[in-house]
């Protein structure tokens, strides 16, 4: 996973500077209820997004996230996909996407499903800005999956 992120920054990075954008990087996690099934429970999610801007109020970009529940070996999920993501009334954020679920574990499908967020965008100062949001993932496997959490990042413009 870390070359995954290690390439997917360097590739924005590189995009960013070509065309003299300005990046935004936010690294998140969450904590959440993940149910499919017979698999049910507290499940963990922590990752990256990078943000190019299409105007003030509006990005766009790739996620990149790991899905696992702690006390069940069998579920892991790499969360690779894109999104789009708008602020209104310059505090509410919402976002949404298309994720690819690779599974981690050996036993298992690799399903694709639907990302999105809403939630609260507090700007720091230009470069520093925190969101607090309602994760929510459709997961589209044998037994569809959803993932509903609450989200923490921490947003870093470049």
């Amino acid at each position: 996973m870390k070359k995954v992120v290690i390439a997917l920054v360097l590739l924005f990075a590189i995009i960013s500077f070509s065309y003299g954008q300005s990046v935004l990087i936010r690294p998140d996690s969450g904590v959440g209820y993940f149910s499919a099934g017979d698999v049910k429970g507290l499940a963990v999610n922590y990752g990256l997004k990078l943000h190019l801007p299409a105007n003030e109020f509006q990005r766009y970009g790739i996620i990149v996230n790991h899905l696992f529940l702690p006390k069940n070996d069998q579920v892991s999920y790499l969360c690779a996909g894109i999104m789009i993501e708008q602020v209104l009334f310059k505090y509410f954020n919402m976002g949404i996407g298309s994720v690819g679920y690779i599974n981690l574990v050996q036993t298992g499908e690799n399903p694709f499903g639907l990302y999105t967020h809403l939630g609260f965008e507090y700007d720091f100062s230009k470069y520093v800005s925190i969101v607090a949001a309602y994760r929510s993932d459709f997961i589209f496997r044998a037994k569809f999956a959803m993932y509903n959490a609450f989200l923490l990042g921490l947003g870093i413009q470049l």
